[in-house]
């Protein structure tokens, strides 16, 4: 270390103007009052260190978070002068600390070298700080001063002695002025690094009271270190860095470069320690130098013949390279400090490279022909992409629209109001042909086209659908419109004889409710069907007849489609169950079960209202007559007498013996009676008294319960890995104890009840039906018909006690019918007999069904409707993406134009892709562009690998702020008529508290499919209530470590990236 008393004093402190406007306007000074501002007064502490440290006389700095908020920074330079300036009649440390543009880098012999604003810096932090204290550590003394607001509250005060010399700094930032107080370790830990790299053997030390987290930075090889560190994920060309050092004057030039494989360059300036991120006269330097070496070496090698030449991109390609400059007068351009100004740096910087490169590649002949090689093959690279980007341009011209046929565009042309949504899958732009025919509830079928025109006219239909727990329902269609023009289509044949003709990616619903697209259905996949007939007086238990009835395949039992309008509309709460016991046909036509075409009536009411158009239903004189013949019949009487017996005629006469109840000295009798039969019945009475017992099991019967205790469970073990493992060992050794082994057994017979057996029956008997008519249908298609011996030859060899004998499967489920029991087989499923692949493009049709997202066409088959429409068609286009993306960070830049998807993007942005004159910042057609996934591991790799191509080859969109990520919901939660949209597990917990966890309804979204188009407006697209992440480039250095640790080709930083951020991931899917 340096003299401590050399030139640096009190007479080198000048003052260039006071302390003003700081506290007022904080973002002039440190550029935002957020997180980034927040940890911007650090680095201006620790930047007064560093400037110590450049003028070699501090080589220790530490850094603490403390447990109150507060930051201390700690250094062994000089320490502050704190003798009186006679000019201020203040102490120099006071002036330092309380006036801005007062410091020693403002006097050449105080500090050679400077990049902070010591002072100017030290007095924005002080002046936007709750409080600030200072210690000096100079000649033996130590002197103290405390400041709050920026104003002293102490004078400079000698507290003691010190051996050492030094300043420390603590302040806490004050929290009227900043959004929030939480210091981020990361961040602050890449600026750190970043400065131990630029200063060599400078030992700084980085500690977090609040996660007791500890990190120490110091390189001895400095850049050549900050290389290593940069490639250490990568493949290289050459074993060490290329390494050289000039001094001119008091100009120090220092560079570190290495090559690997990748396609991009990864340059870093630096002056005085700032990241000089737009470049300037050092990478100029660097720059021509690199490019006339190589050329020159390549000609002279035979690496190049005649003319030929490599430019600039040609030879970055793959490097990596610091750039580190220190000097007396930097001179920047414009007042952010991000690009270098010095003219005579350049020079200095060609010449050194020059030089040094030059003697390189002589004395490393293995190695320079690695580097011309991969320069050589950019170049044809580049040629290649300069066609392909010719061609692209030539093609576009040549079509009537160059603009993606995929893309859903929007009207407005200001970029400034553009927003494009990149989403998922093709299905959202194309599904049927306009001709395909959907069922409808009213008892017709419409075609696509058809659909389209009524609704025009203002005409409501409704569905056919699967609800969420796997019944048959009715929903409303929305929104019909054709989606695509000249799409690519397939003709799918089904085994009922019907053929479709749709998308090859549109998703058809599978028997078990799972949704596959049609291409990747296999002939032997089960799909889910819908079958239709008309009630008939002859069936057992069918009162009325010619009504539409419906198979509901989760049960295998036929429903009337009003009941399923009736279900509809008490769910919509358009009426109450108790508002009549009749289900009327508005219109009188018994075969529209629109849900608007039926109501409830009381039975008088309804009879009454028949009466009173009785010509139009009972009184028609073929009515009359076939109702005659029915009375008189043998089959008729019988089916009296089974009606009595069953569960709906019961039904009606425990209602009729309810109406007693109302009669007041009935209710006394009774109410007598059953105090008797309570004071003499001891078993009952025990009953009783363990009724909270029972409300116990009540409350955790509850789903919405059972999962929020699941997200605590979740949430305590991901934070806290080592439970798991002390958990487990704890409970093996628990077990070894009989006596809680025989208490456990004790239990276990006790929580046997008779409602846990009926459940477990329940479940144990939908396994059965759906395992035993699966595997009765699958012999019935292998062999034309049910061969029942086939089936049973099948159970004997497989063993399976799942399956059922037939006998017993008639019993069980069809009071032993064995004729229903077929149906039901015949009915079970549809599958596909083959698809064909159309020459033809034509336009294609879809719908959208709100809530289950499915429908019904009259070919028999369920399918998935249209996604992600909930879209301002006036300034919102969707662009959406056929799969994932190619991974940019492994391919040159002539593969990913041929990437279909990609060059999609490309042309549907307008910029271009590359650098220089290839990208365009002003041509782009949208200032948002935002990508919305799905929340699952799909839609995460698909935003990563976007993010990739963003990040490495249209880096200004990042640059610019154009970039964004949606945030749609990840809980809907409903509580009787309202429902909340929350978008993180901490949120849900808080909303449960609020809202009390009894009846609520909750769903977790996976995809944005599962939201109908109003939801997927209200909570992630529209401006006035959306959350969207702005991506941002903090951290370039950061940013190309985990691409190349997450998209590159070595497995083994990503296994270990994936290990240690594991327990910090909340939901794997998301």
């Amino acid at each position: 270390m340096n003299d401590v008393n050399n030139g640096y004093g009190a007479e080198q402190i000048q003052v260039l103007e006071g302390l003003e406007a700081v506290r007022k306007r904080p973002s002039m000074y440190i550029g935002s009052t957020d997180a980034r501002g927040l940890h911007h007064l650090v680095y201006e502490v620790v930047d007064n260190s560093i400037d110590e440290a450049l003028a070699g006389y501090c080589n220790n700095i530490e850094v603490t978070i403390r447990s109150d908020h507060s930051v201390r920074v700690v250094d062994n330079g000089r320490g502050i002068p704190v003798e009186v300036m006679p000019k201020y009649q203040k102490s120099a440390l006071e002036v330092v600390m309380t006036m801005l543009h007062a410091g020693g880098k403002f006097d050449n012999n105080a500090y050679k070298v400077s990049g902070g604003l010591h002072g100017v810096g030290v007095s924005a932090v002080n002046a936007l700080s709750e409080w600030l204290e200072v210690e000096v550590r100079r000649e033996g003394k130590l002197y103290k001063q405390r400041y709050e607001y920026g104003k002293p509250v102490t004078a400079v005060t000698l507290i003691g002695e010190s051996t050492h010399a030094g300043t420390t700094v603590t302040f806490k930032p004050d929290k009227t002025i900043f959004e929030t107080l939480e210091f981020n370790l990361d961040m602050l830990a890449t600026r750190l690094r970043e400065l131990a790299f630029l200063n060599k053997g400078v030992k700084i030390s980085l500690k977090d009271e609040f996660s007791q987290k500890e990190e120490v930075f110091q390189y001895e090889g400095g850049i050549v270190s900050f290389v290593d560190f940069l490639n250490k994920n990568k493949n290289l060309l050459h074993e060490k860095p290329i390494y050289f050092q000039k001094q001119k004057d008091t100009t120090v030039v220092e560079i570190a470069m290495q090559y690997n494989d990748s396609y991009t360059e990864n340059v870093y300036t630096f002056a005085n320690n700032i990241n000089t991120h737009e470049g300037g006269t050092h990478l100029a330097g660097f720059k021509a130098a690199l490019t006339k070496v190589s050329n020159d070496y390549a000609k002279v090698k035979g690496f190049l013949k005649g003319e030929d030449k490599l430019s600039g991109d040609d030879v970055r390609e793959g490097l990596t390279a610091i750039i580190n400059v220190k000097l007396t007068s930097p001179q920047f351009e414009g007042q952010t400090k991000t690009k270098l100004g010095n003219s005579d740096i350049k020079g200095i910087v060609e010449t050194l490279v020059s030089e040094g490169l030059s003697e390189f590649l002589e004395e490393n002949p293995a190695a320079a022909k690695n580097i011309l090689s991969k320069a050589l093959e950019a170049a044809e690279a580049r040629e290649a992409a300069r066609k392909a980007r010719e061609l692209t341009r030539r093609k576009n011209a040549l079509e009537i629209s160059a603009l993606p046929g995929k893309l859903a565009d929007c009207s407005e042309k200001d970029p400034a109001k553009s927003e494009i949504y990149i989403v998922e899958g093709d299905s959202a732009g194309g599904c049927f042909s306009g001709d395909t025919l959907v069922a409808l509830a009213d008892g017709r079928t419409l075609s696509f086209k058809e659909i389209i025109t009524e609704q025009a006219a203002g005409k409501e239909h409704f569905c056919y659908t699967i609800r969420t727990d796997g019944k048959i329902g009715l929903e409303r269609i929305l929104n019909p419109r054709m989606t695509k023009a000249g799409a690519d289509v397939i003709k799918v044949s089904l085994d009922n004889g019907e053929t479709i003709i749709c998308t090859p990616d549109h998703s058809f619903m599978m028997r078990d409710g799972s949704f596959k697209p049609i291409k990747d259905v296999a002939m032997n996949d089960s799909l889910m069907p819908l079958y239709r007939k008309l009630s008939d007086f002859n069936e057992p238990g069918i009162t009325i007849d010619g009504y539409e009835m419906v198979l509901d395949p989760l049960s295998g039992s036929w429903l009337f489609t009003h009941v399923l309008a009736d279900w509809y509309n008490r769910w919509q709460g358009i009426y109450k169950e108790d508002e009549g016991e009749h289900c009327h046909h508005v219109d009188f036509n018994k075969l529209n079960n629109n849900p608007t075409n039926i109501r409830r009536l009381i039975a008088e009411e309804h009879l009454s209202l028949h009466r009173e158009h009785v010509g139009k239903t009972l009184h028609r004189e073929d009515v009359i007559e076939k109702c005659r013949q029915i009375r008189n019949s043998q089959e008729f009487r019988a089916m009296m007498r089974r009606r009595m017996q069953q569960p709906q005629t019961k039904k009606i006469l425990s209602k009729n013996a309810r109406a007693q109840w109302e009669n007041e000295s009935y209710k006394a009798y009774m109410a007598e009676k059953w105090r008797e039969f309570y004071n003499n019945n001891e078993a009952y009475r025990k009953e009783n008294n363990e009724l909270l017992n029972r409300i116990q099991h009540e409350y955790w019967s509850d789903e919405a319960n059972r999962t929020a205790q699941a997200i605590r469970v979740e949430n305590y073990f991901a934070n806290n890995p080592e439970a798991r493992k002390k958990n487990s060992a704890l409970a093996i050794e628990e077990w070894k104890d009989e006596e809680l082994l025989a208490w456990r057994r004790e239990k276990t017979k006790q929580q046997w009840t008779p409602e846990f057996r009926s459940k477990r029956a329940a479940a144990y008997n939908k396994t059965y039906y759906r395992k035993t008519i699966a595997a009765l249908k699958q012999f019935e298609i292998e062999h034309g018909k049910l061969d029942l011996d086939a089936y049973r030859a099948h159970r004997l060899d497989t063993r399976d006690k799942s399956l059922l004998r037939f006998d017993t499967f008639c019993k069980r489920y069809f009071n032993g019918d064995e004729a229903l029991a077929c149906e039901a087989v015949g009915k079970f499923n549809h599958r596909i007999v083959s698809i064909e692949w159309l020459e033809e493009r034509i336009d294609v049709y879809d719908i959208e069904v709100p809530n289950t997202h499915n429908f019904a066409l009259a070919s028999g088959v369920f399918v998935h409707n249209s996604a992600k429409q909930g879209r301002d068609r006036k300034f919102q286009a969707i662009l959406p993406l056929r799969g994932k993306i190619l991974n940019v960070e492994k391919a040159r830049l002539t593969k990913i134009l041929k990437n279909e998807e990609i060059r999609a993007l490309i042309t549907a942005i307008g910029a271009g892709i590359g650098e220089g004159e290839e990208f365009d910042i002003e041509k782009t057609r949208y200032h948002k562009i935002v990508v919305m996934t799905d929340a699952d591991v799909d839609g995460s790799h698909i935003r990563t690998l976007l993010l990739t191509l963003f990040y490495r080859y249209m880096r200004p969109l990042i640059d610019s702020g154009f970039v964004y990520i949606a945030q749609p919901p990840l809980f809907k939660v409903k509580k009787g008529k309202s429902e909340f949209y929350v978008y993180n597990e901490d949120e849900l917990n808080k909303k449960l508290v609020e809202i009390g966890r009894d009846g609520i309804a909750m769903q977790r979204y996976k995809g944005l499919g599962e939201m109908n188009p109003q939801q997927l407006w209200d909570t992630t697209m529209n401006p006035e209530s959306r959350t969207m992440l702005k991506v941002s480039l903090e951290d370039a250095i950061k940013a190309d470590e985990i691409f190349t640790i997450l998209m590159g080709d070595k497995v083994e930083p990503r296994r270990e990236f994936i290990e240690m951020h594991a327990k910090d991931v909340r939901n794997l899917d998301v």
